[in-house]
């Protein structure tokens, strides 16, 4: 376990430099702005703004007139932090943002509070995604180009979404699984080579080593800041936590198993986490930081509620096995049975209903070919799988509402209906089970190209296609009403024309009834 000194320490202690190994560079809001994250609640607004330069005194921010309390979120400067809580629910503000000498940095903007509690809400629209980082050099595992991410989240935005939620693998910079464990000689050689040349991190120095610094620096630059500038600024932005953002892959071997994360991995992820993730308003008080930071809930009036979940750091072996803390999986089953919202949505970092092979799923599906590579799945918990149906048991049994589940993880698009899992029957209630788009996946990223297993159903589930599942790249843009939720999915993939992306059209399109 990780001392509370450690995890605060691990929060604040790295800067986003602008020192960048090869000399690569990566575009930015403007010449002063790199990034602006914001976050909402129903009483609270929230804003991390990165700089290009650390300035010599805090930027101001202010809503309303009003001016913000400046956090410095790093030594260095780059990363700052602006929390506003006391506000009316469902209220427009106005964000502006400035230097120490009152100069802008950017144009005002819109920011507006989540609806109050009580509030009865007609309608709320939600961007779903999923694993958007990844850096364009990134031979030999293959990303978009930034350009075409940027292209991606602007067709998104222009549906004005009241809400983003950005599912995992924010950033892909694996160390030992890509530099020691996984794949053939040479392309763990070429990874090193790349790793090297744009950002090499070294766990045989400090932590806080100068080399380390820098190097986090740049990925976060690269992978983040780059894509989000500040196109999300008037769209409260939630992040969920998967494998490749605590800087690994999900694997075990004769080495042991990646998960949960070891003290420099997750040490790397908080710093990432507090530097350039947006503020987490809705955390549960689990009576442990580090469990309660697996899981956050955001409330829409008593329209919608999300309850989102990290299914890396809760990691156990054993009689006993799970991927989420007891305490994790017993908030989950709570809120199902408590929750007052017409609408509930759970969206986990792994997802349901999918398999493409891999040791980290809920499902003991492995690769077909026994001398894979990448086959593990011996090291598979039978406990993983029984967590899996006390979950998807309880999301079925609600009585009024649908049992939805929005997932990240898996570099596909796809709409599904799960009737049953193992012995357990949901065909009073089934799941719908949702694989929202990915985001910065490129050729041969996806899962049949980079594993030679393309996503399909588990064996143990009965489940039927409603948007059949292609590896392509989209996002699905998902409006809430009371007595129903619509599912819109937009998917492209090269070699389809960029200049397709600005006028993309729902490719599937699906409602989801409430039960009463």
């Amino acid at each position: 376990m990780y001392d509370r000194r450690y995890v605060l320490r691990g929060a604040s202690a790295l800067g986003l430099g602008g020192v960048f190994m090869g000399g690569v560079g990566w575009s930015k809001a403007n010449d002063t702005v790199r990034a602006i994250i914001p976050s909402a609640s129903a009483d609270t607004l929230a804003v991390k703004v990165l700089l290009d330069v650390p300035p010599a005194h805090a930027p101001q921010l202010t809503i309303d007139g009003r001016a913000i309390n400046a956090e410095r979120l790093d030594v260095d400067g780059y990363s700052w932090g602006f929390v506003q809580g006391g506000l009316k629910g469902g209220t427009a503000r106005t964000v502006a943002l400035s230097d120490s000498d009152g100069k802008a940095l950017r144009e005002p903007w819109q920011l507006k509070t989540l609806p109050a509690p009580g509030a009865e809400p007609q309608h709320f629209r939600v961007l779903f995604f999923t694993c958007a980082g990844g850096d364009e050099a990134g031979k030999p595992y293959g990303y978009l180009p930034i350009s075409v991410r940027r292209a991606l989240f602007d067709r998104a935005l222009s549906f004005s979404p009241d809400l983003a939620v950005a599912n995992g693998d924010h950033i892909y910079w694996d160390l030992w699984t890509a530099l020691k464990y996984r794949r053939d000689p040479a392309t763990r050689a070429a990874t090193e080579e790349q790793y090297r040349k744009i950002a090499w991190i070294d766990e045989d120095s400090a932590f806080d080593s100068e080399t380390n610094r820098r190097s986090l620096n740049t990925i976060i630059s690269r992978q983040i800041a780059s894509i989000y500038e500040d196109r999300f600024a008037s769209v409260p932005l939630v992040f969920v936590t998967d494998d490749h953002d605590y800087f690994e892959n999900d694997n075990a071997g004769p080495w042991g198993y990646t998960f949960p994360p070891r003290p420099f991995i997750f040490g790397l992820q908080q710093r990432t986490a507090a530097m350039v993730y947006p503020y987490a308003l809705g955390r549960p008080d689990l009576g442990d930081p580090y469990k309660s930071g697996t899981v956050e809930t955001v409330r829409v009036g008593n329209l919608l509620e999300i309850d989102l979940f990290d299914c890396r750091r809760g990691w156990s072996t054993g009689p006993n096995a799970g991927v989420l803390f007891p305490e994790v999986e017993a908030y989950l089953v709570d809120r199902l049975k408590r929750s007052t919202a017409k609408q509930l949505i759970q969206a986990p970092s792994n997802p349901l209903g999918w398999t493409a092979g891999k040791l980290g799923e809920w499902y003991a599906d492995g690769a077909s070919d026994e001398s894979t590579f990448q086959n593990d799945k011996g090291y598979w918990q039978k406990g993983w799988f029984e967590q899996h149906q006390r979950l998807v048991a309880a999301l079925s049994a609600q009585r009024k509402r649908a049992a939805i589940s929005i997932s990240g993880d898996m570099h596909a698009s796809a709409i599904s209906a799960i009737s049953s899992s193992g012995d357990l029957d949901f065909s009073a209630n089934p799941i719908q089970a949702i694989l929202p788009g990915t985001i910065g996946t490129g050729t041969p990223g996806f899962p049949s190209s980079a594993r030679g297993v393309a996503p399909h159903h588990a064996a143990v589930l009965g489940i039927s296609d409603i948007a059949k599942m292609e590896e392509r790249n989209g996002f699905s843009i998902v409006d809430i009403y009371p007595e129903r939720v619509e599912v819109k999915q937009f998917r492209w993939r090269a070699p389809e024309p960029v200049e397709a992306i600005a006028t993309l059209q729902p490719s599937h399109s699906y409602t989801i009834e409430r039960r009463d």
